[in-house]
């Protein structure tokens, strides 16, 4: 009898041990699939909203052109739920990109405005695949089997539309500034003619041209900064002649450099310089106009280069 009480107990416990085992296996096989996935989906949400975030910062960045530094943090990965630490992973890269134009001088050198790309690839354990990546100004939902899907628009072609835009990212690339001076004629013995010519002085040309930082890859579960780091390197020199040329690398993305460009010309243009003997624009131009564009003047004059760079790191 005395046995029996001490039994009893034991196979109490037993019973409870084994219902609290089915009831964690049922936890672990049923519900943890589903509240994992919903739980890498948040945190998606999360890269989404960063990216998103982060073009902002760039379209920001490239308006202003002014020097500064901005920075998103976000983990990598994610996933935690209540009784389950294993966090999904993922890789954030930079990657050198296109080009959109450069401006040759009389030498042939040449200073071009190229573009980055930034891409976030997730390595989930429960949900698919999902990434995003940043690419001519828009922000891309991306997947294992190399669909892209814009997230800002519609479809592709309301993309094109807006990078083919006259006040779309790629509309403020380059300004171009002058100087002016006045120069009174003399003739031989020194004498005053009566003759003025106005004259351009210089020429400053400021670029956008994004590049890779420092630190272009990183990959796990922990946190990640993507930093985006602007400043002005300037040079000077004397000619006189530039040509701008401009790449159709980018789909539509021409006309609207062009038209740019072609729009800070007729501002020159409209100046009636003395000096210039040779300037290549057009009037009443649409995106279909695109010739050649240039400036020649009769003598070297001052020219400066204001190469904006935008670096864009990852760590």
């Amino acid at each position: 009898m005395k046995n029996d009480e001490g039994i009893a107990p034991v196979i109490a416990m037993l019973l409870i041990l084994a219902v609290a085992i089915t009831l964690m296996a049922l936890y672990y096989s049923t519900y943890v699939p589903s509240l994992k996935e919903q739980a890498e989906i948040n945190h998606l949400g999360e890269i989404e909203d960063e990216f998103l975030s982060f073009s902002s910062d760039i379209e920001s960045a490239v308006w202003r052109k002014a020097e500064g530094k901005s920075s998103r943090n976000f983990e990598l990965g994610g996933g935690e739920i209540f009784l389950s630490g294993l966090k999904s992973g993922g890789i954030l890269r930079v990657d050198s990109d296109d080009t959109l134009f450069g401006i040759v001088n009389s030498s042939g050198g040449v200073q071009n405005s190229s573009l980055v790309s930034v891409s976030y690839t997730p390595l989930n354990n429960f949900w698919q695949d999902q990434g995003y990546s940043w690419q001519y100004g828009y922000v891309n939902l991306t997947t294992e089997y190399g669909e892209n899907t814009p997230l800002q628009y519609t479809d592709m072609s309301r993309v094109e539309d807006d990078i083919k835009s006259s006040s779309g990212f790629f509309s403020s690339f380059v300004d171009i500034d002058y100087d002016t001076s006045v120069e009174f004629e003399k003739d031989l013995l020194g004498n005053l003619t009566g003759r003025v010519y106005q004259n351009c002085s210089g020429l400053e040309f400021t670029i956008v041209n994004m590049v890779e930082g420092d630190d272009d890859y990183t990959s796990g579960n922990g946190m990640a900064k993507l930093t985006l780091e602007s400043e002005v390197i300037s040079s000077n020199f004397t000619d006189s002649y530039a040509e701008f040329r401009i790449y159709d690398n980018i789909s539509g993305a021409d006309d609207p450099v062009w038209l740019n460009i072609n729009s800070e010309l007729m501002e020159i243009e409209s100046k009636g310089f003395d000096n210039i003997c040779n300037l290549s624009c057009y009037s009443n131009a649409d995106g279909g106009d695109l010739g050649k564009l240039s400036i020649e003047l009769d003598e070297p004059v001052r020219m400066e280069y204001n190469i904006f760079n935008i670096a864009v790191s990852v760590n």
